[in-house]
């Protein structure tokens, strides 16, 4: 037991082993996030932050994140789900080389240069992802 405790989403205050894996992450970023407001770092590489996150939860942290490197921070974000790379500014893809496994290549997009899911369709800030696979 790690002796930490938690409050999530109204709820009582559980020890964090009572959590479930999206809890844990969400409380987890908060505590990320809380150091980041107190000694600010310019840059952040996060690896399947979204692993147990439900697309609710990935959208907030997708909106917090980018309200966050509006400002001053850099982020790279590995990621599988769509909901958390629609929001984001450029894709990077690292795929085999054909019929050579030991050789990657890699394949950028930048998306800004799309317009975002009209007002209305979408979460502000949503690509379409259709538009993007024509690309």
């Amino acid at each position: 037991s790690s002796g930490i405790n938690a409050e999530y989403g109204g709820k009582r205050f559980r020890p964090m082993d009572n959590l479930s894996g999206g809890e844990k992450t969400v409380a987890a970023l908060a505590l990320l996030f809380a150091i980041h407001s107190y000694q600010p770092s310019p840059f952040f590489v996060l690896d399947e932050i979204d692993a147990a996150l439900d697309n609710t939860n990935i959208n907030r942290v997708a909106r917090y994140i980018r309200r966050q490197t509006d400002q001053d921070t850099q982020c790279i974000i590995i990621s599988l789900k769509e909901e958390f790379y629609t929001k984001a500014d450029s894709l990077i893809g690292i795929y085999p080389e054909e019929d050579q496994c030991i050789v990657s290549k890699t394949l950028s997009l930048d998306l800004t240069k799309y317009v975002p899911v009209g007002e209305g369709e979408g979460e502000e800030g949503d690509m379409d992802m259709d538009a993007v696979a024509a690309y």
